[in-house]
């Protein structure tokens, strides 16, 4: 017999192990002429066999048999020999779970044990039996002591049914019980003369019956091969009592065959596997149904629900439920969760309706719709009116609200997976409205949303391939015309949708994360694009990054400049920053520090989109050290008018604290001359140039 063992050290070293332990327990208990190293490589043969029957599940049997039979050569034909063999290698087999799957581990294990031990039996039988043989020519004396092996031999097989925790019976061939033992008794709960003449079909469960006695009886009429299968018994209580349940053929030299009946209470092991499939289905805290069970149950009601009204799903967050674990901790967090469980069941008790925990601070709940189940707006503001009732937890009183996205009555035939991505996308476009905010999906908005995720998600990719360029925007000298500088852009040429604009680049690399290297990579471009015109043109045109505020505040930003300006050698008073006021003007006073120390180093720093409000006057006046500030409203007052005589004013004011003036977005001649009137120095815009590459900037 050959089978693929596992040949990694750990398993060697198991089965070596297992016949250590083997032969020493072997040795202490029976006489085996053999030496203490001949008995541990004899058995670590019989190990490999087992093992290979475990792993084989078409060996199992001859391999159990084999082994029978070699314990019954090795004289180990003790009854006490067969129990300890059974319980070391049963508890050995099951400790290698490399053998089998783990949900065939037990069942393989059982049956070449079961194998084993109908070996043994046999093997010893037939060894008596071939004593009475041979004893058989001897007169009174040879019948005598063949008739006390015979003894003996029963006795051993009533001490083996005795002491196993398997459950052992023989039927006959009608399936009723001849013998039993006690182990048997304790699985079923009755007592062991109530089982003697009992049927093995009474004893099964009725959902069980009929398979098993077409089993039983392919074994009475001749078959040969054992059946092993998770079967239902019926305890003295009418309860089930699981067990793995092993028929086996016993041949007789007289009469017609019986049948050996293996019982292992796997009661307990069906209970633990109910536990964990709860715990998979279940969230631990809340013990509400996870993603995986809400999701089920969805993919139900969306065949199940009244096609008249359908089913709703609400999407939950919870508002500042981050502020709750950080000011007071996670266990106040936590109870948090659980209240806002209970709260959610209350509001849906009277619903056919599921509420599920999706994860941290998410939840879910699916309204199965009737007649009577309440309009979309009366549920949402019956959730945040219990969320919102405070509560003790942790000795503080505390409350919570929820932004939702609402998905209702979709059509039947959505796929869950579709139904829940909406659910989010709306959620998403509620929390951007404010908190304790709602919206109703719709299919049109989630599409675009859908698109813009995708454009950020593939934004990574698009830059390695070069589909995202550094263009060149002029900003040219009111006065004359001429190019002052050049605004570094971006443009992403797609490959479906075409050229993405600059200020779409920037709000997707902003959602990604990929701002920070990309300001970086962009930064060198410029500055190396610079260097270039320096050096080939002798021209010093400077060029000119619009930073976000998050760049702006960034801490990488210092470095990355200083970084740029050295590896390209160009000159500091070459680059020029633009920063948002709110964020050079802002409270915390990130980005001013930050573009303070760039200012002393030589860089040019601009403000974006100044307003020219009362407040950012001042503090551009405190000292901030600006070069530039840039209009971007449109005008909308005529030349003269008391609007552009106030604004002229102040610019005034900006010109004479040397601080510079330009407009953005300038499209018409007139407005680029409404500028000039006012007071602006330079600016920008279709009307002078579309973004484009360098030589569109020098030309």
């Amino acid at each position: 017999m050959t089978a693929a063992l596992p040949q990694d050290a750990d398993g060697l070293r198991a089965r070596t192990k297992l016949a250590k332990k083997w032969a020493y327990l072997l040795s202490s208990r029976t006489f085996v002429p053999l030496t203490v190293v001949e008995l541990e490589r004899q058995l670590l043969g019989l190990v490999e066999r087992l093992c290979a029957g475990v792993a084989t599940e078409s060996l199992a049997q001859r391999a159990g048999r084999e082994v029978g039979d070699a314990l019954v050569d090795l004289n180990c034909t003790t009854a006490e020999a067969l129990r300890v063999s059974v319980e070391i290698v049963s508890k050995g087999l099951l400790g290698m779970p490399a053998l089998a799957p783990p949900d065939k581990l037990r069942e393989r294990v059982v049956d070449v044990i079961a194998s084993l031990s109908a070996g043994f039996v046999d093997k010893t039988r037939a060894t008596v039996l071939t004593q009475q043989e041979q004893l058989g020519r001897s007169l009174y004396k040879a019948m005598r002591e063949a008739q006390v092996e015979l003894q003996y031999s029963e006795a051993r097989f009533e001490l083996l049914e005795h002491h196993l925790s398997t459950g052992i019976a023989t039927a006959d061939p009608d399936g009723r019980l001849v013998r039993s033992n006690g182990a048997l008794a304790r699985i079923v709960d009755r007592p062991p003369a109530e089982l003697a003449g009992l049927s093995l079909f009474e004893l099964a469960h009725p959902d069980e019956r009929a398979a098993l006695r077409a089993d039983f009886d392919e074994l009475a009429d001749g078959g040969t091969a054992s059946f092993t299968q998770p079967r239902r018994l019926l305890r003295g209580d009418g309860e089930p009592a699981w067990v793995m349940l092993t028929l086996s053929p016993l041949r007789r030299l007289e009469g017609r065959a019986q049948v050996i009946v293996l019982a292992e209470d796997a009661t307990d092991v069906n209970l633990l596997q109910g536990q964990l499939n709860h715990q998979a289905l279940h969230d631990v805290l809340t013990r509400l149904p996870n993603r995986q069970y809400f999701t089920s149950r969805l993919e139900q009601a969306l065949r199940t629900a009244d096609p008249g009204t359908g089913v709703s799903v609400f999407h939950l967050d919870l508002d500042g439920f981050s502020r709750i674990t950080g000011g007071l901790g996670r266990e106040v967090g936590d109870h948090v969760l659980k209240v806002v469980a209970g709260r959610l069941g209350a509001v849906v008790a009277e619903e056919n309706a599921m509420v599920a925990r999706f994860g941290h601070d998410e939840f879910a709940i699916l309204i199965e719709n009737t007649p009577t189940t309440p309009d979309v707006v009366s549920t949402i503001r019956r959730i945040n009116d219990l969320l919102s009732a405070p509560f003790h937890s942790g000795g503080e009183r505390v409350a919570v609200s929820a932004t939702i996205g609402v998905v209702h009555r979709p059509p039947r035939d959505s796929a869950p997976s579709d139904l829940l991505d909406s659910a989010d996308l709306t959620l998403r476009r509620a929390k951007g409205n404010g908190r304790r905010q709602w919206e109703l999906s719709d299919p049109g908005q989630d599409g675009r949303d859908r698109r813009a995720f995708s454009l950020a998600a593939t934004m990574p990719g698009a830059w390695e391939n070069g589909e995202i360029t550094v263009l060149y925007r002029p900003v040219v000298r009111l006065a004359d015309g001429r190019v002052e500088s050049a605004e570094v852009v971006l443009r992403w040429d797609h490959p479906r949708l075409g050229a993405l604009p600059h200020e779409q680049c920037l709000a997707l690399a902003e959602d990604t994360g990929l701002i920070v290297p990309l300001d970086a990579w962009a930064l060198r471009a410029a500055c190396e694009q610079a260097r270039s015109w320096r050096r080939e043109q002798g021209r010093d045109l400077p060029v000119r990054w619009a930073l976000t505020s998050s760049q702006a505040a960034g801490p990488e930003l210092h470095g990355a400049v200083r970084e740029a300006l050295s590896d390209t050698g160009l000159p500091a008073s070459s680059l020029r920053l633009g920063a948002p006021g709110q964020a050079l003007f802002g409270e915390r006073g990130d980005a001013a520090d930050t573009l303070r120390y760039l200012a002393e180093d030589g860089v040019g720093v601009e403000v974006e989109d100044f307003t020219a409000a009362p407040d950012d006057l001042a503090r551009l006046l405190d000292g901030v050290p600006v070069r530039a500030v840039r209009m971007a409203q449109s005008p909308a007052a005529r030349p003269g008018s008391a609007v552009a005589r106030a604004l002229a004013g102040v610019l005034e004011v900006v010109r004479d604290a040397g601080v510079g003036v330009s407009a953005a977005d300038v499209t018409t001649p007139e407005q680029a001359r409404w500028w000039r009137e006012v007071g602006a120095d330079t600016a920008s815009g279709p009307l002078f140039a579309p973004a484009g590459p360098p030589d569109v900037i020098t030309r």
